[in-house]
């Protein structure tokens, strides 16, 4: 037998080919666009600089030439990711094009974990359409570029799986480099704090020691972090000193929501904008759908539920929250949104993924031109 019938027959091929899939998209986009996508320069844009300096250089701060009460440099980026494509670089391979390879590969790792673990190596049409989704989940072109979204959503799929299975500490280790990865990764500290006390059956003692095993060590990354900065800038702040100059603020998420989706509909002429406000809907519906099909299923629920839904509300109102944040590239930590995915009808979850698809194809067009950053 031969086709796709034959690949369901072997379905640890699942993951990789909606992973090739997504590969194949990205290339043909790039290609029809005009960039090369065999140039590592294609995927590199705007912060993409910073990764790499930090790769290279290591930290900097300096006072900014234009505003001199303002700090400048790229301390307000998380190093993780530049830590291991600037180990690699180290090792005699060119510093973009290793960090463009790092992202693919992470993201083929983000699907075959998800397959192995939250999704049960199952090859049911939901589960394929959930992975399909996953691979061209919104913010999808961050994870195949120079950020390390495909990092995050790596180490979250790793942290919150070995959490549910009990396995504290690997789970925070995990954390600490899901917290040295991006903003969004501190949030699993918080999240498995609130989740490990919740649980009543559980003596207190126990559950304040699996707490500060788990949720500490992933806190400790974000102490890894002031120190590096401490020792390369002489700053223990050095992040809250470049963070100022954006004037960040607490905003409700849901009335940035609705922003965003009317400034869609109210500058039909600007595509950019057009493509921000769809892909946020899509986000939103997808997280709709998701409390709608918990809250039909509230009598069942189970701890890996409350768990599941408790991060993603988590890891959707953050960006929402920072409106100086960039919000289509933060919705790109909710991949793993594609386990309840796969809970839905098989139909709906096809077209969830489907619109995934077109949603990414869009994004990455302005991605491409330099218009979204």
């Amino acid at each position: 037998m031969s086709g796709p019938r034959a690949v369901f027959r072997h379905p640890a091929c699942i993951p990789l080919l909606a992973w090739g899939c997504a590969v194949v998209v990205l290339v043909l986009v790039a290609g029809v666009r005009g960039y090369s996508p065999w140039d590592s320069a294609t995927w590199s844009r705007w912060d993409s600089e910073h990764y790499e300096n930090i790769a290279r250089n290591g930290y900097d701060l300096f006072r900014c030439s234009d505003e001199p009460t303002d700090w400048c440099g790229d301390a307000a980026w998380f190093p993780a990711y530049p830590w291991i494509v600037g180990g690699l670089h180290a090792m005699g391979l060119p510093l973009r094009g290793t960090a463009v390879l790092a992202s693919w590969v992470l993201a083929a790792g983000t699907l075959v974990l998800l397959w192995a673990t939250f999704l049960e190596r199952r090859s049911g049409s939901a589960v394929v359409a959930a992975l399909f989704y996953a691979a061209f989940a919104p913010g999808q072109i961050y994870h195949y570029s120079v950020f390390p979204l495909s990092l995050l959503t790596f180490t979250t799929v790793a942290f919150l799986w070995l959490l549910y299975r009990e396995r504290y500490v690997v789970a925070g280790f995990a954390g600490v480099v899901a917290a040295l990865s991006y903003p969004a990764g501190v949030l699993l500290a918080p999240v498995s704090a609130v989740w490990l006390l919740a649980q009543s059956g559980v003596p207190l003692r126990e559950r304040l020691r699996r707490t500060a095993i788990t949720s500490g060590l992933t806190i400790a990354g974000l102490c890894i972090l002031m120190i590096d900065q401490r020792v390369e800038t002489g700053r223990w702040n050095a992040f809250l000193l470049v963070q100022e100059k954006y004037q960040s603020g607490l905003h409700h998420p849901v009335i940035v929501t609705l922003r965003v989706l009317k400034g869609g509909a109210q500058n039909l002429s600007d595509g950019r904008i057009v493509a921000i406000s769809v892909q946020t809907a899509l986000v939103t519906v997808v997280l709709a759908l998701v409390l709608a099909h918990t809250f039909r299923r509230r009598p069942v629920l189970g701890r890996l539920d409350l768990l599941l839904l408790l991060w993603a509300l988590a890891a959707w109102a953050l960006p929402l929250s920072q409106a100086v944040w960039s919000i289509h590239r933060g919705q790109a930590v909710l991949l793993p949104l594609a386990v309840l995915v796969a809970r839905f009808p098989s139909r709906l979850a096809w077209s969830l993924a489907l619109a995934a698809v077109a949603v990414a194809v869009w994004m990455e067009l302005y991605f491409l031109d330099g218009s979204l950053v």
